[in-house]
């Protein structure tokens, strides 16, 4: 029902948005009144909102996302020839800032109240503040631009040889910036969490039997403060495909954001209908498998 609700409300938001998509796409042939309603029957778009939504979400429960009039292929066909490069992106950011993350929270944890715990505090709250896409033209400017050590853009060279050693010298710059708010939020909620579990009873009884203070890190605080850790890496999947839009577009990324930009540009009602949904989609079937992690970590939270 959830789904059902969002499909609903996302093409009744599109659809009530200021302009005509059937003008836009007779822009290229002229505005001819005969053509503008060819177009408005195609597309159903004379056709009253409830229809519409209730056209779309038949099609929907039979996988059909509609046809992209714009780009001249079904909409489905489209979203699934961006996904690798989204997927790629956003993996590597996901995994970059959830590794460098836990590790630098479990550093602030154990040197709490010194310079490196400060400094880390310091450096993740100036991560958090910093929009990432003026982030990702400064990476350009410096690395691209500069020092010539990157490309600027793209995912792959338009010269020479393309392989996975040129898509990842194409990936460091757009997957950092993408990492760089959810690294910060992952150093901040582990260091608290790992400050927490180090206080807890079964730590100081560790700490008792002669255990060194990085086996009562590693092994007993660990696995207790990588449960919220999880929830947010999970729990802000919106914010990163927020930050995808703007990093694929500054970097030319051809991905699933650089098409819902495009798509924003063209006025084409399907493919960005289509992507939100599918977005939406994603963002419920990863608080799901968020869910079965926590679970996972702490057996005590049980299904219910």
């Amino acid at each position: 029902m959830l789904l059902v609700a969002v499909v609903a409300a996302t093409f009744v938001l599109v659809s009530l948005a200021p302009g005509d998509t059937a003008q836009v796409l007779a822009g290229q042939s002229g505005a001819d009144p005969e053509y503008l309603q060819e177009i408005r029957e195609r597309l159903e778009l004379d056709r009253p909102l409830p229809y519409q939504v209730k056209s779309y979400l038949g099609g929907v429960a039979r996988g059909d996302l509609g046809f992209s009039v714009v780009r001249g292929q079904p909409v489905s066909a489209a979203i699934l020839a961006r996904l690798g490069p989204s997927a790629l992106l956003a993996g590597v950011a996901i995994g970059l800032a959830a590794v460098l993350g836990v590790l630098l929270g479990i550093f602030a944890a154990a040197q709490r109240g010194r310079i490196g715990d400060a400094a880390i505090s310091i450096l993740s709250l100036v991560g958090y503040s910093m929009p990432v896409f003026w982030l990702g033209q400064l990476l350009i400017a410096l690395f691209a631009v500069r020092l010539h050590w990157l490309p600027a853009g793209g995912m792959r060279s338009a010269d020479g040889p393309s392989g996975m050693i040129d898509v990842a010298r194409h990936l460091v710059l757009p997957a950092s910036s993408l990492a760089m708010l959810l690294l910060a939020l992952v150093v901040r909620v582990t260091r608290a969490a790992m400050i927490d579990a180090l206080e807890q009873d079964y730590a100081t009884v560790a700490r008792a039997k002669g255990l060194t203070e990085t086996r009562v890190l590693f092994k007993h605080a660990l696995r207790n403060a990588l449960r919220p850790v999880v929830t947010v890496l999970t729990g802000y999947l919106g914010l990163v495909l927020t930050g995808a839009v703007l990093v694929e577009t500054v970097f030319v990324w051809p991905g699933l954001g650089r098409l819902l930009y495009d798509s924003v540009l063209a006025r084409d009602t399907p493919m960005l209908t289509g992507i939100l949904i599918f977005s939406a989609a994603l963002v419920v079937l990863m608080n799901i498998v968020a869910d079965v992690l926590y679970r996972a970590l702490d057996p005590r939270a049980g299904f219910h």
